[in-house]
């Protein structure tokens, strides 16, 4: 047990949610005239449109997606759309950028003059909104409404349909989903041109997602019509998968070799191109993994695993594990329901016995702790062999979304198995590196979201990496002769430079799962040469990161944790003006996070291996999450109440953000970025930094200066819970120097097809009259930190304030909907507060607020 363990919260008041503040975005909008000039060509389309659809061998039947670009919210436009009837069904809308124009901007109010004026900050405002409309009727009554309009700004609507008044004044564009979104924008072709060099290859994999429909008829209309399309042009379903709770519907297929040629070739008429049911062409498949033998022979200590309790709490989705490895017997519960393990060579088995290492017992170079129960490990990943070397690689023949879903209801449902009901938390070190989030949010996120939220389950992500060659701008002998602040500035220059491309990687832009980036940082020794040289310091972010931000620009990745090192050196190719500087593709020794690595039978040796990146950096925060759940259970075991089921994936969340901060990183980025003011740095730096580097240990246990507090519950919509923080102290004088951390997590449900997301949002406010204790935030911007399912900040401050020793801080944990106003549910939510004086010598923190808080009843909110 802690000499100074955690202490639980009392029991919360509850309250009324308080106001967040904040008005709607004022914009001007073109004239009722210039509109119904502007929109004239969009409206003569549909009409043809309209013709063309008459004309087919379909006739009524026939769909088409309209994708309307509008400014503002698209509430109104959702509104209306239903109120056309079942002849058109809104699908989903998105945010967008679109630039501001004579006709479109934003407004910024003078507060005492009431005067409006064009507020030249505000440079992208709106919004896309995707409708099907299921035959030529819904639009021509679309475009007689709009002609009608056009001529008459007053003219009466029918009843019901009277918000496309503001939908056609808000209608920056109009277009029709096709060629370009379905096909050019996914990457197919490039995939499918590397692809098909392999000459024995007779077809290609793909997966066609298909547009939602809430109708299960017209969903099974829908792929009906597409498996007749596959066959005739001679290709095969493999599978098909319609998950509701996420609006997904795609189904699996393979496109004969001639098919596929054709369509590279820039066919556009062959039928599944055209099919106005398919919304994307999706490839399937993905390598992840150490191609080269870079293993060798280890001796480490290894904590005993004799007393490793059977049920585990970590889970790892990851490649197929050797469990007999030495350093792993004992550790692991390997559940192969699929039979991957009948082909899968003990050599190709590296990634799996990597991350199951690193998961059990951290970084072998620097073993602090070992998980005291057993890792659950699926395996979803195949070896393949390429010449003399293996790869791991998520298997083709199947649906991801699918195979994901099915993994983990077989952890938590009857009728599934429910083989390991006692998993908090997930390690998922896996991200599709042809699928780079954009806007809005992919299947794989959106499942991990829902699954969290319906099992109360933490997925811990990888942010996914970038490991292509990198253009730092100087010639490869002048990096090396720099100093490494000259090289650190050369680094973050160049990921700021290629942010656009280093986005992340499905599924790390989940909101409810924790994404984890990867420091440059790790245990190991290593000496530099004229070859192999460290490319930045110690602790700064490494340079293959991907980069945020997430979904409406909340924080992500998350976190930050090391993630090992590599060394680089100069790229040589012909034409080379030697500014390029590659990554190795393997090394025997280090720098790097040392991890198990598979060793042949017969094999005396421990063999381990040296690797660096981000899955190396989720898999070490999952190892975290064992620590943090065995602190949980000594908490609530002296508090003698139970673990809250419904919350521990949360608390452990709460835990392993809580000791995230920035620290020197923002000095540093803020300025090679010249970011000269503070809300510059925390409004921009959240990209590169999240919420920070965790120390872990400030979660675990407190300290003589700093006490932490734990709470726990579930909110409604309109709701909030009070909680107490006593602080019974002098602060009359300015050197006592306070800080307050809280960090909020929550599993929101969602509402998959809106660009709100959330269907509702929790946050929390400093209450009472006492924010000039701690009015000075650090790190992340407010309005950051709470577009997400993480809110974390840190209050820090001097100043000399007047305070009576009886006097409570409060914090306040509020509820509200988001994507659904109307949202009835509840949300499980986890609160931890840590208040510090930093410059205490004599003064026990620790003592003095367990006093106040030990004689409340225990945490019991329900």
């Amino acid at each position: 047990m802690a000499e100074r363990p955690l202490i639980l919260f009392g029991q919360p008041n509850k309250a009324e949610k308080s106001n967040r503040g904040g008005g709607a975005t004022i914009f001007q909008r073109p004239s009722h005239s210039r509109q119904a000039e502007r929109l004239a060509p969009k409206m003569t389309a549909l009409q043809n449109a309209i013709a063309t659809l008459k004309q087919s061998a379909m006739g009524i039947e026939a769909e088409k997606t309209l994708v309307f670009d509008v400014v503002g919210s698209a509430d109104t436009f959702y509104t209306a759309v239903k109120n056309l009837g079942s002849d058109a069904e809104w699908i989903f809308d998105m945010p967008e950028q679109f630039d501001i124009s004579d006709d479109f901007y934003v407004l910024k109010e003078n507060n005492k003059t009431k005067e409006r004026t064009r507020n030249e900050k505000k440079n992208t405002i709106g919004g896309k909104v995707y409708c099907v409309l299921s035959n030529a009727r819904a639009m021509e009554e679309m475009l007689s409404l709009w002609r009608k309009y056009g001529q008459d700004s007053n003219m009466a609507f029918p009843v019901g349909k009277t918000g496309l008044r503001d939908v056609f004044d808000s209608l920056e564009s109009m277009d029709f989903w096709g060629y370009k979104e379905r096909v050019e924008e996914t990457g197919i072709l490039e995939i499918w041109r590397e692809e098909l060099q392999d000459t024995t290859l007779s077809g290609v994999r793909c997966e066609f997602e298909l547009f939602f429909r809430s109708d299960p008829q017209k969903r099974d209309r829908n792929e009906q019509q597409l498996r007749n399309e596959i066959t005739t042009l001679g290709g095969t379903v493999i599978s098909s998968s319609v998950i509701t709770d996420i609006a997904y519907h795609s189904v699996l297929a393979n496109v004969p070799r001639d098919v596929a040629e054709s369509i590279i070739n820039g066919n556009r008429n062959v039928s599944i191109v055209t099919a106005e049911q398919i919304m994307f062409f999706r490839p399937v498949g993905q390598a992840v993994v150490i191609p080269k033998d870079n293993s060798f022979d280890g001796d480490f200590q290894i904590p005993s695993s004799e007393d490793i309790i059977d049920e585990p709490v970590i889970a790892l989705f990851d490649g197929l594990p050797q469990e007999n490895h030495p350093y792993l017997q004992g550790r692991l519960t390997v559940d192969d329901p699929d039979g991957y393990a009948t082909n899968y060579v003990v050599e190709a088995r590296k990634h799996g016995t990597s991350m199951a290492s690193m998961a059990a017992l951290g970084d072998l170079s620097k073993i602090v702790h070992a998980a005291t129960r057993k890792i659950y490990v699926r395996p979803l990943m195949k070896p393949i062999q390429w010449g003399s070397d293996y790869f791991e690689q998520i298997p083709n023949d199947s649906l991801l979304v699918d195979k994901i879903h099915v993994a983990v209801r077989r952890l938590f449902e009857e009728e599934a198995g429910k083989v390991a009901p006692t998993v908090k938390v997930i390690n998922l070190s896996i991200g599709l590196r042809n699928r780079q989030f954009d806007r809005s949010m992919s299947p794989f996120a959106r499942l991990l979201d829902w699954l969290s939220w319906k099992y109360k389950v933490l997925f811990v992500v990888s942010a996914g990496n970038h490991p292509d060659n990198m253009d730092t701008g100087m010639k490869f002998t002048d990096f090396v002769a720099a100093d490494i602040g000259s090289r650190d500035k050369a680094v973050i220059g160049h990921v700021n430079n290629e942010s656009r491309n280093l986005r992340l990687l499905s599924p790390a832009e989940s909101v409810n799962a924790l994404t984890v980036g990867a420091t440059f940082e790790d245990a190991s020794a290593f000496t530099e040469n004229t070859r192999q040289i460290l490319p930045c310091s110690d602790g700064l972010p490494s340079a293959i990161n991907s980069v945020g931000m997430g979904m409406n620009n909340a924080i992500k990745p998350d976190i930050l944790f090391p993630g090992g090192r590599s060394w680089v050196r100069e790229f040589i190719r012909h034409g080379s003006d030697g500014t390029i500087i590659e990554w190795p593709d393997s090394a025997t020794r280090e720098p790097g996070t040392v991890s198990a690595a598979p060793l042949a039978a017969g094999n005396a040796a421990n063999k381990v291996m040296y690797t660096f990146g981000t899955s190396n950096s989720a898999a070490l925060v999952s190892h975290e999450a064992s620590r943090c759940y065995d602190t949980l259970l000594e908490v609530f075991g002296s508090a003698e109440e139970a673990v809250p089921d419904e919350h521990v994936a949360l608390l452990i969340k709460a835990m392993l953000v809580h000791g995230a901060e920035w620290g020197a990183l923002s000095d540093k980025y803020a300025k090679v970025l010249n970011l000269t003011k503070r809300q510059d740095r925390s409004s921009k730096l959240h990209r590169f930094l999240g919420f920070g580097k965790p120390d872990i240990e400030r979660a675990i246990e407190c300290a003589k200066n700093r006490v932490t507090l734990v709470g726990y519950g579930d909110l409604k919509n309109g709701e909030a819970h009070i909680y107490d923080l006593p602080l019974p102290f002098n602060f009359s004088s300015s050197k006592i120097c306070r800080r307050l951390t809280a960090t909020l997590t929550y599993f929101p449900p969602f509402v998959p097809t809106r660009q709100k997301y959330r269907a509702a949002q929790l946050w929390y406010s400093i209450e009472n009259g006492k924010k000039n204790l701690l009015d000075s935030r650090m790190d992340v911007d407010w309005n950051a930190a709470v577009r997400g399912s993480v809110q974390h900040e840190i209050f820090e401050n001097n100043n000399t304030v007047v305070w009576d020793e009886n006097d409570t801080l409060q914090v306040k944990v509020n509820c509200r909907g988001d994507a659904d106003d109307r949202f009835s549910g509840s949300v499980p939510y986890a609160l931890i507060v840590s208040f510090e004086i930093k410059n205490a010598i004599d003064i026990d923190v620790y003592a003095k607020v367990a006093e106040r808080v030990s004689t409340k009843v225990p945490n019991l909110v329900t």
